[in-house]
């Protein structure tokens, strides 16, 4: 991937508790890649080395095409980012998203714009071939719980 350095956008403010707010303003409107060192968190959990839900939901707001790649870490849970991607979509409500997952990082894609992570989604399984269907996670909400226990139970 070669990316011109002049499309870089460079804070004078140096991230912390106190300068989160500011470091997130002024973004412009093109995609953006985050790379927390953590990865995402709940508002509540969120450290410095997290990028919060509410902090996601304000660089993708209603009726914006932006799409975010953010890094994740990996989870020592089996689920855990498929549960993470669940806890994200419903606290964003009205979102499309998956995330790769390496086994020891993660990548998770997320827009408001559903055609934009679709093709995004197509475009990485088509490349990853045969193995797609280990690496591509997408969100295991409350809501697709319950479906698969309806499914479960009328299968059994």
């Amino acid at each position: 991937m070669r990316l011109n350095p002049d499309v870089v956008v460079k804070k004078a403010t140096q991230f912390s508790v106190k300068t989160r707010h500011d470091y997130f303003s002024d973004l412009g409107e093109d995609d953006l890649f985050l790379d927390p060192d953590t990865g995402i968190a709940p508002d509540e959990k969120a450290e410095t080395q997290h990028i919060s839900f509410s902090e996601i939901a304000g660089l993708i707001p209603e009726a914006n095409t932006r799409m975010l790649l953010i890094y994740q870490h990996a989870s020592r849970n089996k689920d855990g980012l498929r549960e993470k991607l669940g806890r994200l979509s419903e606290s964003l409500g009205g979102c499309e998203m998956f995330a790769y997952d390496s086994g020891s990082v993660g990548m998770v894609v997320v827009s408001r714009n559903r055609d934009r992570v679709r093709q995004t989604l197509a475009r990485l399984k088509c490349w990853l071939g045969p193995v797609a269907c280990t690496r591509i996670v997408e969100p295991f909400s409350s809501m697709n719980e319950a479906r698969l226990d309806d499914l479960r139970s009328r299968a059994g």
